[in-house]
């Protein structure tokens, strides 16, 4: 069935490109409308499609700039550096078709992206009433991504509509993505541009390039099968013809509806369209789809390769990338229990840690147990907004994230810990000073729940039940029983372990 739409969309690209030079009219990709928000300091690109030669003339803020058509018909006027504000009007002219964009904005343009955490909406978010009435903020936009997915990656989108945030149309903004932005944008004071573009149920290979997955070959597989040339037909045909498809019906490869699950589909059609202008940074909340012992392992390696793939393809290699860890959820068990769960949420702390400009929102003590989609999605924007403010606005001395553990020293039948990211103080949240999450195992592997107390900023940890330990945990689990581990600041302590990857799965 794949192999016939393929050739299906190959038959439309033939017949497209053949009537093309006697309809061409002048059209724009479908993410340039009213209400618009573009990136701030950076150069914005208006581009489009007409007839080759045909003249292409733009009008902005108060001069005019002028370019011709290419041999493949696209188009492209960079606009001056623009600081932040509005509102613009922007009056494209050609052959006396007129397109015009009003009340555009300049500020920070935001990608929010990931799986159904994300997509999740702010109309059924906890204490919803009150929300509704802090909701009129006409400087931050939401630009949302129709749902499609595509055989190679594409120039424009299916459609999609940017919104005015009101009261009126919030409740259909992402959840994380409005209450990042309004935290961001009351601290900064930028209008705020949140393209909406995630998928729930996917896991995170429809999200990435076929390069970035060259490194698994399970995925590699299931792209050959659903189209047998896509590798190498891409780069072979000419992109040219490729772009001067007309834009406004269907793309030369075809939009398809097919499973969100399959490697590279949603990358295609609702990622690969952004890259040709400039955003702030990405937002990611994604990894649910990845909890399997199939697929786990592997997730720092492509998350990994994912963000590095993006940052290539929007030209900067310090693009920010804040990653939300997964938030507890699943049965709360008597003894500690790994699974698939608790190593993704580690994979996502280590590419935190190991590639520049991330950022980690820890949010294992905002879930709920009996729901993947916790109702809590206010400070989960917050706790980004915090790292954005540190990562991409430059406030090197913020407190952005908990207590980090930064060296173990295994005493005879304890283990004291060192702690950074201390702000003014490591905390009991519901105590004096007993932390609770933290277990701890002898030569068998078999863990233990272990006692916890703080001494100054050093935690120490034993447990009765083990007097000889040799590794330790803080919860390394999919649904701790309790946090209370936290800096004065009130951000969570995150999690780690001291034990090997490959025990994960054997231990119990």
């Amino acid at each position: 069935m794949l192999k016939k739409i393929h050739l299906k969309s190959c038959i439309i690209l033939i017949f497209s490109l053949l009537n093309f030079a006697a309809k061409a009219q002048l059209k724009l990709p479908t993410y340039f409308s009213n209400d618009m928000i573009l990136q701030r300091e950076q150069v914005v690109k208006i581009w489009g499609w007409n007839a080759p030669s045909q003249e292409v003339a733009i009008k902005f803020n108060n001069k005019e700039y002028k370019t011709t058509a290419s041999v493949d018909s696209v188009w492209r006027i960079n606009l001056p550096l623009m600081k932040a504000g509005g509102p613009y009007d922007i009056n494209i002219r050609s052959n006396g078709k007129e397109v015009s964009f009003v009340n555009v904005y300049f500020g920070d343009v935001w990608f929010c992206s990931g799986q159904s955490n994300m997509n999740f909406k702010v109309k059924l978010v906890q204490n919803h009433d009150k929300e509704i009435q802090d909701a009129e903020y006409p400087q931050i936009r939401q630009l949302d991504v129709s749902r499609v997915t595509a055989l190679s990656p594409q120039l424009n989108l299916k459609s999609a509509k940017w919104s005015i945030a009101n009261s009126n149309t919030i409740d259909d903004f992402s959840a994380v993505a409005w209450f990042f932005a309004k935290e961001l944008y009351k601290k900064e004071g930028i209008p705020i541009g949140i393209i909406h573009s995630s998928w729930g149920g996917s896991p995170i290979e429809t999200f990435m390039s076929v390069d970035a997955l060259k490194d698994f070959p399970s995925a590699q597989k299931k792209i050959a099968v659903i189209s047998p040339d896509y590798i190498n037909g891409i780069k072979a045909r000419n992109k040219a013809l490729i772009a001067a498809a007309p834009p406004g019906t269907k793309n030369p490869e075809g939009f398809i509806n097919v499973d969100n699950h399959y490697p590279t589909f949603v990358y295609n059609a609702m990622i690969a369209p952004f890259f040709s202008n400039p955003i702030k940074g990405v937002i990611w909340y994604q990894g649910e789809n990845n909890i399997g012992l199939n697929s786990c392992y592997t997730y720092e390696e492509m998350l990994t390769n994912m963000i590095t793939s993006w940052r290539t393809s929007w030209q900067n290699s310090n693009l920010p990338f804040l990653v939300v860890q997964l938030a507890n959820y699943g049965k709360v068990t008597e003894k500690p229990e790994s699974a698939g769960w608790a190593v993704v949420q580690e994979a996502q702390s280590n590419v935190s840690k190991k590639l520049d400009y991330v950022g980690l929102a820890v949010t294992n003590d905002i879930g709920d147990p009996n729901d993947i989609h916790p109702t809590n999605k206010q400070d989960v924007g917050k706790r980004l907004a915090y790292q954005a403010r540190k990562i991409a606005y430059r406030q090197k001395n913020l407190v952005v994230q908990g207590p980090i553990v930064s060296k173990i020293r295994k005493l005879k039948d304890r283990f004291k810990l060192s702690y950074e990211n201390v702000g003014s103080g490591l905390m009991a949240k519901d105590s004096a000073n007993q932390l609770k999450g933290f277990a701890i195992a002898g030569q068998d592997n078999v863990f233990h729940r272990a006692n916890a107390s703080i001494k100054g900023n050093k935690v120490i940890v034993w447990s009765e039940d083990v007097l000889q330990p040799i590794n330790l945990r803080y919860t390394f689990e999919s649904s701790p029983a309790a946090i209370n581990f936290y800096n004065k600041e009130g951000f969570p302590a995150v999690p780690f372990r001291t034990d090997k990857l490959k025990d994960a799965s054997k231990s119990r």
